[in-house]
């Protein structure tokens, strides 16, 4: 029975693998990772706003009129 138990506990150490790197690489990567996705999402930040005719732009904070009545555009006439 013991050479069993020993057979069963050799198989799996033979099944474990290391792992290529120290665990908190790992976490360190994939801050990295996510902040380079960040870096190149805020490289397009405005690029909307900035291919639409003027015309169209959706700038609903300009109006001082809006301000002074503590709201927006989206809600005129409604006070």
């Amino acid at each position: 029975m013991t050479s069993h138990a020993a057979r069963v506990l050799a198989a799996e150490e033979a099944a474990l693998r290391e792992l290529p790197m120290p665990p908190w690489a790992f976490g360190v990567l994939a801050l990295a990772a996510f902040g380079l996705l960040l870096l190149v999402l805020w490289t397009f930040r405005g690029t909307a706003q900035r291919h639409t005719p003027p015309t169209e732009h959706n700038d609903h904070h300009s109006t001082d009129l809006a301000h002074a009545h503590g709201g927006t555009m989206h809600d005129k006439g409604q006070h």
